[in-house]
């Protein structure tokens, strides 16, 4: 698949669907404890990286604008914060937005919670805090593009996101195609599914149902 044609299908699907491909193939794995800043918000594409650490000099740090601007339309930032305060807010949102990112994926917290809910540009977050992270807890250019730990799991840049409510999914790049193909086989099943509830199916026509879950071959 090309880039939009990824970007097409994420639109499309589920993540349950995804998740469902994910175990059906044994491959990627799960985030714990991020959620969206506001419930509704979804948030899918490939992933950017940045290790956020306490910069000293003669390191030069990055802010998160500068950040922002190396991401291309339709990425999705995902940032590892190692801090209890907050390290993004309304403005950051605001200028991600502008940019065309699909959102920012942050373990970490972040502010401005009531604004960026009305904003709509995905975030997903530890939580809120109001305490800001120390002034020198920045980006440097080496930390960019690294894998990063996110939610308990590690991130590269390339590999693929993807979440809601029910939380956020990772999708290694070389696996992504895979799981997509398997994940629209998988949205079929569930519409035939759902067809058999609606239509007041008993146990064993569900059972019938079951046996129409295709493995994707590639």
């Amino acid at each position: 698949m090309t880039e939009q044609e990824r970007l097409r299908v994420f639109q499309e699907i589920e993540t349950g669907a995804v998740t469902d491909a994910m175990v059906q193939h044994q491959v990627g794995c799960w985030m714990k404890g991020v959620y969206p800043t506001k419930p509704g918000m979804r948030i899918f594409g490939r992933a950017r990286t940045a290790q956020f650490t306490y910069v000293v000099p003669p390191d030069k740090e990055m802010n998160q604008f500068e950040i922002i601007e190396r991401c291309r339309p339709g990425e999705v930032m995902v940032w590892n914060v190692p801090s209890e305060a907050n390290i993004c807010g309304e403005n950051i949102m605001h200028f991600l937005g502008n940019h065309q990112l699909n959102g920012l994926i942050i373990d970490g917290y972040t502010r401005d919670v009531e604004t960026i809910k009305e904003m709509g540009i995905p975030q997903f977050t530890k939580g809120a805090a109001i305490m800001p992270a120390p002034r020198n807890c920045r980006v440097v250019e080496r930390d960019l593009d690294i894998p990063v730990t996110c939610g308990g799991v590690v991130v590269s840049s390339g590999d693929y996101v993807f979440g809601d409510s029910d939380g956020v999914l990772v999708v290694p790049e070389k696996d992504i195609d895979l799981v997509l193909n398997q994940a629209m086989l998988n949205m079929e099943y569930e519409k035939r599914m759902e067809a058999a509830i609606d239509g007041e199916a008993d146990s064993s026509m569900i059972s019938e149902v079951f046996k129409t879950k295709v493995l994707y071959q590639g």
